[in-house]
């Protein structure tokens, strides 16, 4: 939320530069683009560096699955017996390949996890801890 905010501060500032040109708006222009720059490729950084060391993950266990957040901390549990169906799609062109899965629950909210691998581990044992389960997939 936090970066949002600052990419449209710096938004805005851009824009009041291009409107009313003081005389050294190349210099604050490019400031604001490279702050800009900046928060773009820490997130890009981020998102590699937590998906590398284990953050950001979905773990499968015996009773259900668990999502951790960002920083580790589990983010969603889901036992199997409140799941009702989990709905897959896949796109495998040579631009984008990702596995979406939605995990829809009875008592919450759907929860998305998304794979970006063209053939991962976690597909087949997803299916296998599915059925286990005693559950179908859509899609």
């Amino acid at each position: 939320m936090l970066r949002r905010l600052a990419v449209l501060f710096c938004l805005i500032a851009l824009t009041v530069l291009i409107i009313n040109r003081p005389s050294n708006a190349l210099f604050k222009g490019t400031i604001i683009v490279a702050v800009i720059l900046g928060l773009i490729g820490l997130r890009i950084a981020w998102g590699w560096a937590s998906a590398r060391f284990g953050a950001r993950l979905c773990h499968l266990h015996t009773g259900g699955l668990a999502v951790t957040g960002m920083f580790g901390q589990v983010k969603h549990s889901v036992p199997w017996g409140s799941i009702t169906v989990i709905r897959h799609m896949s796109n495998m062109s040579p631009l984008l390949t990702f596995h979406r899965y939605e995990v829809v629950r009875q008592d919450a909210k759907t929860l998305p996890i998304l794979v970006l691998q063209a053939k991962p581990e976690f597909v087949p044992a997803l299916k296998r801890a599915s059925e286990q389960g005693g559950l179908r997939e859509q899609g």
